[in-house]
């Protein structure tokens, strides 16, 4: 498996169920060591970093966390600052300015004290959000961010995660279910099926009918909505 994942755009992980995309994240975060040849980073091997220069480069947003009951937001959210200060050393000002910002690009600001077990489950990941934009890196790493959300509070978050790239000129790379939304709002995407890729490129022109039907054994069509292109499984007899 090789592939680029490219400077300031939002790149798509894409699969069927255990296709390998959480893995290949993790790879790619430096958590777990490639089965064969090696990940660079900015043209250096990965290994090369250490881990608090790579906490300082790459925050992850993992499938799931827990929730701490005696935390509140802020609280939260100003974790995101430990790898910029050794651990005796109280929050900066500096600190408290990148805590305050993160939450509000999050729109969580406005209920920063309110305890963790108090929000709702789409209001949670934001404040998740916050913290790996707290740790203030060129790039940030989502594994399946939308799952469980509802509708609405999965669209709220992809459209902050958007605009965070466009804004800010993160990277982003993120592993997503829904096609149609990562066709949405991906610049490129990397189709990956059994460990390898199968397609890599623009997000618009790897998520095709004939590659998503072939690698999902799923027949589906391309229609047209509106301004947009969609693709919507067939009905089997």
């Amino acid at each position: 498996m090789s592939g680029t994942i490219q400077q300031g755009a939002v790149t798509a992980l894409i699969g069927p169920n255990g296709s390998g995309k959480s893995t290949l994240l993790s790879v790619l975060c430096g958590l777990q060591a490639p089965s064969s040849g090696q990940v660079e980073f900015a043209g250096q091997a990965l290994p090369s970093y250490s881990r608090a220069q790579l906490a300082k480069k790459l925050a992850l947003l993992p499938q799931r966390n827990p929730v701490p009951a005696t935390l509140n937001v802020a609280d939260l959210v100003c974790f995101g600052r430990h790898p910029h200060r050794p651990w005796y050393k109280n929050i900066s000002n500096d600190d408290k300015e990148i805590i305050d910002w993160a939450m509000q690009e999050t729109g969580v600001k406005h209920y920063a004290r309110q305890l963790l077990t108090d929000l709702s489950g789409g209001e949670l990941q934001r404040v998740w959000l916050a913290m790996v934009l707290a740790q203030d890196t060129e790039v940030l790493m989502l594994d399946e961010p939308t799952s469980w959300l509802d509708i609405s509070h999965q669209l709220s978050l992809l459209k902050i995660v958007r605009r965070l790239n466009q804004k800010y000129l993160k990277t982003i790379v993120w592993v997503l279910h829904d096609l149609n939304q990562a066709a949405q709002f991906s610049d490129q995407a990397i189709l990956i099926n059994h460990g390898l890729i199968v397609n890599s490129g623009e997000a618009k022109r790897v998520i095709n009918a004939k590659d998503v039907s072939e690698v999902y054994q799923t027949p589906v069509t391309s229609h047209q909505l509106g301004q947009q292109q969609i693709l919507w499984p067939e009905e089997q007899q």
